[in-house]
């Protein structure tokens, strides 16, 4: 056994090697089991791999790296982990439903060994700016300016551009999402390449919400079939024209650096190339995000989980590991389940003395009649709360998306401090009732799975309306779930697909009926 003077640098190099090899410098690597203390050194060039340094020293996005130094973002994005962080437990098993069968089985899911902080930044080149007539940063400080002292007249007189009122400040994070992912999973997706495997996309883009580093601001990511395919972001419109309620914004359209891709890989995330500039500002409050249903994915609801998204989605892979098949957690092509101590999310927290050894979010698996093919699971006696996704002014509809087939589980819920739903039975053998009183709906019609199903035709793909919220834009909102499920043990089943927050605008449209 040997002792290791490990620099960070040599460390964020071996990150990849699933923790059975580590390579100092330039060493030839050295195996795990054969090192018996691990000590950690910085080392100067490490910064070079973060965001900050990387966006710096790339000659086309000298403004906005000027912008991003001055507003403090730089040090944001200096972060690359969690010193507290600490693994008690390589995994747990927990009770998961075989889709081929009605057989509950227990399945193994996987604590992170490391927890990092990661960022996605979407970024405008300096010929980006000079096309809008913004040749440096003051220039880009007046647009700004402009911009945000209209959607934010109570903060005209906040200069200082650390403070997170500023213009130029919410200007530079609102380009910014707290987790780091490659443009793959920003959408629905099959792991390999975009896929309209999960959506009928002649009713809908694949599309994702996320919440930016701008204080309750969100944007979406989108990628549409047709002429006009590619990622976009603040998109609004089905293939190469409007959706049915007449709505088209192009949005800005993620760019591809010459056989670099789309991606920009730096230690600590990614950045991106789009083709306009970002705001949030009135079109895209009021047309983009303001008056459309979201349909967020469970997993998108917090940055750990999507830091880790390339792992638990994989390929897809239709292997049923109950009966064998691969590795699921050293094969890296099929991804495998996490599982996150409820202290341990961003967004999303849990009671700590309850009886519940955390979430479990799932690998997606290809025929799974759940959208995108997982789920979340919160194991045993759980009382969870989640941060939303920042919503715009306005009223608002919040569903949860789940499937019952086999499922028994019986839950309270609490949107902002307040009891919406008492208790809610989600189970099949409760849906009768529930549908004659309208206290739920089938699954959407443009959600698909295995290619020709629809979620709708599916009786146990279920929607359950929680309740409303009228959101001031500016606001935090919570959602509360508790376990209220009887001999709850610590395996119980408790699944969570997806939200849908609703605005009044679709859900009250006298015209143009929602589906």
């Amino acid at each position: 056994m040997k002792n290791v003077l490990l620099s960070i640098f040599a460390f964020a190099l071996s990150t990849s090697a699933s923790a059975q090899f580590v390579i100092v410098d330039d060493e030839l690597p050295v195996l795990a089991s054969d090192i018996d203390k691990i000590t950690y050194e910085e080392n100067d060039r490490f910064s070079e791999l973060l965001l900050p340094a990387c966006l710096a020293n790339n000659p086309k996005t000298t403004i906005f790296s000027q912008a991003l130094q001055l507003t403090g973002l730089a040090d944001t994005l200096q972060a690359w982990n969690y010193d507290n962080y600490h693994r008690d437990e390589e995994l747990c098993l927990y009770k998961n439903v075989v889709y081929s069968g009605s057989v509950s089985s227990k399945r193994k899911a996987w604590f992170n060994e490391y927890r990092f902080r990661m960022f996605n930044v979407f970024v405008e080149t300096d010929s980006v700016y000079a096309a809008k007539g913004i040749h440096n940063l003051e220039q880009l400080k007046a647009y700004a300016k402009q911009v945000y002292d209209e959607v934010f007249p109570e903060d005209v007189s906040v200069n200082d551009p650390t403070d997170r009122r500023n213009s130029l400040n919410r200007f530079v994070s609102y380009h910014i999402l707290g987790n780091g992912c490659s443009n793959k999973f920003l959408t629905v997706c099959n792991g390999k390449k975009y896929d309209a495997f999960w959506l009928d996309t002649d009713m809908a883009d694949m599309s994702a919400w996320y919440a930016t580093l701008m204080p309750h601001a969100a944007l979406k990511c989108s990628y549409p079939m047709g002429d006009n395919s590619g990622l976009y972001i603040n998109r609004r419109g089905v293939q190469n024209g409007p959706d049915k309620y007449g709505k088209q914004v192009r949005g800005a359209k993620i760019l591809a650096d010459g056989e670099q891709g789309l991606d920009h890989k730096c230690f600590n995330g990614y950045y991106f190339y789009i083709d306009d500039v970002l705001a949030y500002d009135r079109i895209t409050r009021e047309d983009v995000l303001g008056s459309e249903l979201w349909r967020v994915d469970f997993k998108t609801l917090s940055p750990d989980i999507m830091n880790d998204v390339d792992m638990i989605c994989g390929d897809f892979d239709p292997y049923n590991l109950i009966s064998g098949g691969p590795d699921e957690y050293h094969d890296p092509g099929i991804g495998w389940d996490h599982v996150y101590k409820w202290d341990c999310m961003e967004n999303i927290k849990g009671d700590m003395l309850k009886d519940s050894r955390g979430l479990v979010a799932t690998r997606a698996h290809k025929y799974y009649c759940y959208w995108q093919g997982d789920a979340a699971y919160a194991i045993g006696d759980y009382d969870m709360t989640i941060k939303l996704p920042p919503l715009p002014a306005g009223e608002w509809e919040v569903r949860l998306g789940t499937y019952v087939e086999y499922v028994n589980s019986v839950a309270r819920f609490y949107l902002n401090g307040e009891i919406v739903m008492d208790s809610l039975h989600m189970s099949k053998k409760a849906l009768d009732e529930l549908s004659a009183q309208s206290k739920c709906k089938r699954g959407p019609r443009e959600c698909v799975f295995g290619y020709k199903y629809r979620l709708s035709d599916d009786a146990s793909s279920v929607r359950y309306p929680l309740g409303r919220i009228k959101s001031d834009g500016k606001s935090d909102n919570y959602l509360r779930i508790v376990n209220l499920t009887e001999d709850s043990d610590n395996t119980s089943e408790a699944m969570f697909d997806y939200f849908e927050f609703v605005p009044k605008f679709v859900y009250d449209n006298q015209e143009i009926p929602e589906e």
